[in-house]
């Protein structure tokens, strides 16, 4: 690809360039339909959908898609109806700790305070006077995910049942046709076509692309969609990229996907091997199964390479990179939708009003690397046993490693997309324990905070008995859109 050097003056943003033809492509320009003034074209490049960074089959997300779905006016329950799609209450992990015993990671909170001592610190203290706890067993996710009950709670803030939250399980290709359709009926146009060459000025702005038909497509801001391709962001002067093998070695995944009828499990199931890890998740009519390791030395034509890591500035002139084209983290705790949504909603919130609008990309570029590097030091830490030592780790997740261990406290940082409970439960996983508990819950006697922890899981599993199971309410759900 050639890149045109040329002379432009600044302008206001009236049409918008996605390249790219996958998810990533196709949100983006469904969200900037409804919610900013102008021409949004998409160049659909084709092929292969790693728009997120993997391509996937079933793309597992975190509950925060729901954000952005209510922005865009998405129901998603008719979203999951139509797509063959199903629900996702956490994740069952096995082999990743000391233990062979398999971990749920719920959605949602766990547990309820007593007074002013975290749940965590009474599950510490119990544990402490020689008794055994599961934190699973206190999530309301958790026990709808054990007994395949699920619907989406709409009520009273103050039922239990509210502390559940919940993910997708996206046939990923039926959802792109899903948004597809929406954003081309919301005014998005479409030309397909492969970039060939970039028409950029002497401040780094983009003023057309021409694609290898001949055709050009005249834009005064670009998004880069298009993958690990980086098919126009990689070619912006200033490109680098930031490779984070030394963490994340995993840099091959192949995948099997086959058809069921079962009813699908409200959950994925991760399990560490010594050469990697395997995945197996489910939908309405397909089962996927990943398994990620690093690259042999002969080469396999049937797997898919990567690099996990980030280019160094997401919004350079007028080109953002949105999902794989951003950043690549193998979807070990399913972040790849989530975050692209958020730099979606990030976008909106930032959108420039000219060209050369530098305030806007800069604010964007922190907040953007922030969260990626928050969700990197996550998808790391599933490695802690394998590393010789936590000074191997970044020195933010060494220090959230050791702020654990030394006292149960979880930190925190700007544009985390794990919060308290997802951090505790992934270190109970690894079987890191912390040193010391909250001294507080020595001032509440051992019956008091048996009878309240009884107490929890009890008016949980009489919640949990009253909703339907996920196929009960998936059917009902159909009657009702049909």
């Amino acid at each position: 690809m050639r890149i045109l050097y040329g002379r432009s003056a600044p302008m206001p943003i009236d049409r918008i360039v996605i390249v790219g033809g996958g998810v990533a492509a196709w949100l983006s320009a469904l969200a900037l339909t409804l919610k900013v003034t102008g021409m949004i074209i998409v160049i659909d490049t084709e092929g292969i959908d790693d728009s997120l960074g993997i391509p996937l089959a079933i793309e597992p997300t975190l509950p925060s898609l729901a954000d952005l779905h209510a922005l865009i006016e998405i129901d998603e329950d008719n979203l999951v109806v139509q797509t063959g799609s199903s629900f996702g209450l956490g994740r069952a992990l096995s082999n990743w700790g000391p233990s062979e015993a398999v971990a749920f990671h719920p959605y949602g909170e766990i547990g309820a305070n007593l007074g002013p001592v975290a749940f965590q610190h009474l599950i510490a203290r119990i544990r402490a006077d020689g008794g055994t706890a599961n934190l699973a067993n206190y999530s309301v996710a958790a026990l709808c995910a054990q007994s395949g009950r699920f619907a989406p709670y709409r009520g009273n803030a103050r039922s239990v049942l509210s502390t559940m939250s919940h993910g997708l399980h996206l046939q990923i290709d039926r959802y792109r046709h899903f948004i597809k359709n929406a954003a081309l009926q919301n005014g998005a146009s479409v030309v397909v076509g492969i970039p060939e060459e970039i028409h950029v000025d002497a401040k780094n702005q983009i003023s057309s692309i021409r694609l290898s038909s001949g055709q050009i497509v005249m834009g005064d801001f670009f998004l880069d969609c298009s993958g690990p391709a980086r098919l126009v962001s990689g070619k912006m002067a200033g490109f680098s990229f930031e490779d984070w093998s030394e963490w994340l070695p995993n840099n091959e995944v192949k995948q099997s996907v086959t058809p069921s009828t079962a009813p699908p499990p409200l959950y994925a199931h991760v399990e560490a091997h010594d050469q990697g890890w395997q995945r197996f998740v489910s939908c309405q009519d397909h089962v996927e199964e990943l398994f990620f390791t690093r690259r042999a030395q002969m080469y396999d034509a049937g797997a898919y390479t990567f690099t996990n890591g980030r280019i160094r500035t997401p919004w350079t002139g007028n080109c953002l990179a949105i999902g794989g084209a951003a950043a690549v983290i193998e979807p070990i705790a399913s972040t790849q939708l989530h975050l692209a949504a958020s730099a979606i909603s990030r976008l909106l919130d930032l959108f420039p009003h000219r060209r050369d609008s530098s305030v806007e990309a800069i604010e964007y570029n922190r907040r953007t690397i922030e969260q990626l590097e928050n969700a990197r030091d996550y998808a790391i830490l599933h490695f802690a046993n394998q590393h010789q030592s936590k000074h191997r780790f970044p020195g933010r997740l060494a220090n959230r490693l050791s702020a654990y261990q030394a006292s149960g406290r979880v930190a925190l940082y700007d544009e985390e997309t794990f919060e308290t409970w997802d951090w505790i439960a992934l270190f109970e996983t690894l079987g890191i324990a912390p040193r010391r508990y909250d001294v507080v819950a020595d001032g509440i006697s051992r019956g008091a905070i048996a009878e309240h922890v009884e107490r929890v899981r009890s008016v949980m599993l009489t919640a949990v008995s009253t909703l339907p199971t996920q196929q009960s309410y998936l059917h009902t759900r159909r009657d009702d859109l049909a």
